[in-house]
């Protein structure tokens, strides 16, 4: 492994690299501090500008808005007191408190240097244990990856949004879509309606597009009335009120650790996502804590748990979607997409067929934690001012991204029609309370899900009592029927400590 890494360090720092991780980051915090614009729709914009260059350039890349992307929902949360994710209204709490006692800086630095922490060590045990559980997993077969698979979209499914059943109709619909084209296995044609265009299927890019980042175009033109936030930082006379210490730093350290530790293991477990582990941490850390009294009213610990957490958990989403071929979250199944889109199929055998590329990317991970926290703390200014910018100027320009993307993709005008279709798809499933990224991950996931079924109905024949012949079919059903169960629990316990949350700040 140690030669595997190495040589992954050789690979990331070359020019093309280095210059796409730079651009990356300055584009992620960019995009993450505008309000409305979010890590996913950064990512999905970006995505068709990867086309052209190697695949350790254009991951790389998107890592780097992604990483970025997250740290820069804080600076929105801390001086507007606007997250732009519910993993990120923690954090407005406690710093936007900061800002108005004077000490926006601190509250700034203290979000920066957790979210660099945090994805640090879950980078750290992302290198370390996605090799030997990809080792593991090559044991399973098509049988048990049926209902691995089946088990991932009852989670994801389950796990997003308010409502349980629009969650897993939304899983079905992408789903649903994804059957449209040729079957790879017969060769029959499926929901054609006999147009020729739709004989290869939709193409990804500009249905990701559509899906994702229109819809949040036609929003901002339905709040086009809305007072526009003024970003404006509020400094304290004294330095030390504008800056963590490095003693200040030590004191939250524990917990930083506790917080990344948290957000590492819910970020692995497919579905749960950054909001969990962030209130999770928060609770978690307030309930130890010498002053829990300060939380929700300028704490920089409370800062440090949520943010650590949060951030941790752009490394540990990897973990299922790189072994497992199951995206931890949404901003995973984009990150899938675009493996695939490069030629590069997640999974076990991905260690063993792209282990250089694979370990390059590892390394960009580590380098993009340092440039985030150079390039953060020396353009801060900068980044403020463009995320100041009014909403009339940025959304013109990401529908223009948004339509050259498409066009980009196959250099066809039939995906410029595909994207004007699932923009009215994406905004009518955000109209009835559907989620678009569960969709996405429906749509990515099941052409996996076709394969390994047709090679497990090859295998049993009309045996069908076969398929739950294995221990592993038990134990991933039992796990589906869990995690439908405990998510219930959770939305409810998750309502109420937000709730409280709330009450407590007002």
């Amino acid at each position: 492994m140690i030669d595997n890494i190495l040589s992954g360090f050789s690979s990331i720092l070359a020019i093309g690299p280095i210059l796409g991780i730079v651009l990356g980051v300055v584009i992620g915090i960019i995009f993450g501090a505008i309000p409305g614009i979010s890590a996913i729709m950064a990512i999905a914009i970006m995505l068709p500008m990867t086309f052209y260059v190697d695949p350790i350039i254009g991951i790389t890349m998107l890592l780097a808005v992604y990483k970025a992307g997250i740290y820069g929902g804080s600076i929105s949360a801390i001086l507007i007191n606007t997250p732009g994710a519910a993993a990120s209204f923690l954090t407005a709490q406690d710093g936007h408190a900061l800002t108005k006692a004077g000490k926006s800086g601190k509250a700034l630095d203290m979000s920066l240097f957790a979210s660099v922490s945090g994805e640090m060590l879950a980078t750290l045990v992302l290198i370390l244990v996605a090799a030997p559980i990809s080792a593991i997993s090559l044991q399973a077969g098509p049988i048990e990856k049926v209902f691995l698979l089946l088990f991932a979209f009852t989670v994801i499914g389950s796990m997003a949004g308010e409502s349980i059943p629009r969650g897993l109709l939304s899983c079905c619909l992408g789903m649903l879509f994804a059957m449209v084209g040729l079957d790879s296995i017969t060769g029959s044609s499926r929901f054609t309606f006999g147009i020729p265009e739709l004989m290869g299927g939709f193409t990804f890019t500009p249905m990701l597009i559509g899906i994702l980042v229109m819809p949040e175009v036609f929003n901002v033109i339905r709040r086009r009335k809305v007072p526009h936030h003024e970003m404006a930082i509020t400094r304290s006379p004294k330095p030390a009120d504008n800056r963590i210490s490095l003693k200040e730093y030590r004191s939250v350290f524990g917990t930083i650790l506790k917080s990344s530790g948290i957000g590492t293991f819910i970020g692995a477990l497919p579905g749960l996502g950054s909001s969990t582990a962030a209130f999770m941490a928060y609770g978690e850390a307030k309930r130890t804590s010498k002053q829990p009294e300060k939380y929700g009213k300028g704490s920089v610990e409370g800062i440090a748990a949520a943010e650590s957490a949060n951030n941790a958990v752009c490394g540990s989403s990897m973990i299922p979607m790189l072994t497992l071929s199951i995206p931890g979250d949404d901003v995973a199944a984009l990150l899938m997409g675009a493996f695939l889109i490069h030629g590069l199929t997640p999974g076990p055998m991905i260690f063993f067929e792209h282990t250089e590329t694979i370990y390059a990317i590892f390394a960009g991970f580590l380098i993009t934690d340092l440039f985030l926290l150079g390039i953060a703390r020396s353009g801060f200014k900068f980044f403020v001012k463009m995320a100041s910018l009014r909403r009339y100027f940025i959304f013109p320009c990401v529908t223009v991204f948004a339509f050259t993307g498409a066009f980009t993709a196959g250099q066809n005008m039939n995906d410029i029609l595909i994207l004007i279709v699932f923009t009215i798809v994406g905004y009518s499933m955000r109209l009835v309370g559907l989620n678009p990224a569960v969709f996405i991950i429906g749509f990515i996931l099941t052409p996996f899900l076709e394969q390994n079924l047709d090679q497990a109905f090859a295998i049993v024949g009309t045996d069908y009592s076969q398929f739950l012949a294995s221990p592993f079919s038990w134990v991933f059903i039992a796990l589906s029927a869990f995690f439908v169960f405990s998510s219930m629990r959770m939305r409810k316990k998750s309502a109420k400590d937000q709730s409280t949350a709330r009450e407590e700040a007002a």
